[in-house]
């Protein structure tokens, strides 16, 4: 499998969200884009400001961008000034499009091959990556 399918992304999404609801979250906007990053899906509950379409897509495109989650790019922010800087340089090429924060995450098929990025916002990061990782794997995918 090269890809995700429409079917499929919007089943990663549902599972999102049904999970934040189980959790009692905030409003969420989740997107799914393919692996050249363009948009292969997306939801915005009622509710979720507009803003966080942008942020859960930064998230997504931040982690295939960097070929690991968006989580690792926090991390790699809080390391040190070096790492700080190198994020800072990456988000200026790209026009502000990464956003080192929790809720991006690879979606991989069997062997490992990334198959998509999905990234959620609207709650605290590591809830949003939590219910990411929590609907790839029961979609039956690898993070």
């Amino acid at each position: 499998m090269s890809e995700l399918s429409l079917h499929q992304a919007n089943t990663i999404i549902e599972a999102v969200l049904q999970s934040a609801r189980n959790q009692d979250m905030p409003p969420l906007a989740v997107a799914v884009l393919d692996t050249g990053a363009r948009l292969k899906a997306l939801q915005r509950e009622d509710g979720v400001s507009f803003l966080r379409v942008d942020i859960a897509q930064a998230k997504a495109w931040g982690a295939l961008a960097m070929a690991c989650d968006s989580a690792q790019l926090a991390e790699r922010y809080l390391q040190n000034t070096q790492q700080q800087g190198f994020i800072d340089a990456l988000n200026a090429m790209t026009g502000g499009r990464i956003i080192p924060l929790p809720g991006g995450v690879l979606v991989r098929g069997e062997n490992g091959e990334i198959l998509a990025a999905v990234g959620a916002a609207g709650g605290p990061s590591e809830q949003d990556e939590a219910c990411v990782r929590a609907a790839i794997e029961l979609a039956g995918f690898r993070c």
